[in-house]
């Protein structure tokens, strides 16, 4: 992950997630897009696992030569997925309305954060397409009404 990924960057622009989920379908495909090209997708799609620590630290309180390389190197890859997880929520936090904030705010990782998310809005998302879908069958034009009016309403 490159350590010059700003939120502030034009790439990471996404529109903000109406509080009725009436734009899910849109802002999912923004958000996903906007994380991808920063490497960050793995935080919520969750194939990017926080590194463990390969040192038992309760078994040994001294470490060998190697265990000190290896410690050091996990703790390299813990900071940079630290970084990837807090851009990633901030990114999430930055695009939805306080009210969602307030109830996805109690998760930890991005991965459980965008879950709460999709859980939420996914089902709505479909209503919202049966119901767009009947006020375009009861649409009608008038006998004597403007054809080109009706065609860009529709």
């Amino acid at each position: 992950m490159s350590s010059t990924t700003k939120l502030g960057d034009e790439f990471l622009h996404v529109p903000k997630l109406n509080v009725t989920g009436m734009n899910w379908v849109i802002y999912k495909d923004h958000f996903l897009w906007s994380i991808d090209p920063c490497r960050l997708l793995e935080h919520i799609d969750g194939s990017e696992q926080q590194p463990i620590d390969p040192i038992d630290h309760t078994v040994t309180s001294v470490l060998s030569a190697d265990e000190q390389v290896a410690e050091v190197e996990w703790k390299k890859l813990l900071k940079a997925w630290k970084q990837g997880e807090a851009i990633a929520k901030q990114q999430i936090a930055g695009t939805i309305p306080d009210s969602l904030f307030m109830k996805i705010c109690g998760h930890e990782t991005a991965k459980e954060i965008w879950d709460a998310l999709v859980n939420n809005f996914q089902n709505k998302s479909q209503m919202v397409s049966v119901n767009l879908h009947h006020q375009l069958q009861e649409e009608k034009c008038l006998e004597k009404g403007d054809v080109r009016a009706h065609f860009m309403k529709l």
